[in-house]
């Protein structure tokens, strides 16, 4: 009857913090389980071996890792490319340390008689901005268009800049 009126833990959800947390534990708890399970395994297949046959064994597994070891160098200085690894370097972007405005001015191009019709618009709006009557249509375009005036001038910029080059 007592476990009716045992108070119950209440459960809040975890962050991700520790779910992480959690993962990561039972990972290594996993990990040290099969650690131990093989280091028993080793223990239950050596303990009837000698040790003058322990010893032998431990000869023969160094003598066949050190004898691959040395076939693995003289590989590698035998010359055969065929079944060496090749290293190709990283070639790296020219516009890697140029911002977005920089790396796009230089492709862009623009015509004399294109800056001629900017320079006869921006004309037009501004006229459209100093009668009463057009003042309505002005503001209709630029709730339509917020950023054309800036367009404008940055167009105007790049036919200047390449003027000078």
């Amino acid at each position: 009857m007592a476990f009716l009126f045992r108070k119950k833990n209440k459960t809040k959800a975890a962050g991700p913090d520790e779910v992480h947390d959690r993962i990561l534990r039972q990972m290594v708890n996993a990990c040290l389980r099969m650690q131990t399970g093989w280091a028993r395994w080793m223990g239950r297949w050596t303990q009837h071996l000698s040790r003058r046959t322990l010893l032998l064994l431990m000869l023969a597994f160094i003598a066949l890792s050190g004898g691959y070891s040395i076939y693995l160098i003289g590989q590698s200085f035998s010359g055969n490319q065929a079944t060496a690894f090749s290293v190709t370097p990283i070639k790296k972007p020219g516009h890697v340390l140029q911002t977005g405005e920089a790396a796009s001015q230089p492709d862009m191009i623009v015509s004399k008689t294109d800056c001629q019709r900017i320079i006869r618009f921006r004309g037009n709006m501004d006229s459209l901005a100093r009668s009463p009557a057009g003042k309505a249509v002005y503001d209709s375009i630029l709730l339509s268009r917020p950023g054309l005036p800036d367009s404008i001038r940055l167009i105007e910029k790049i036919y200047q800049s390449q003027i000078k080059k």
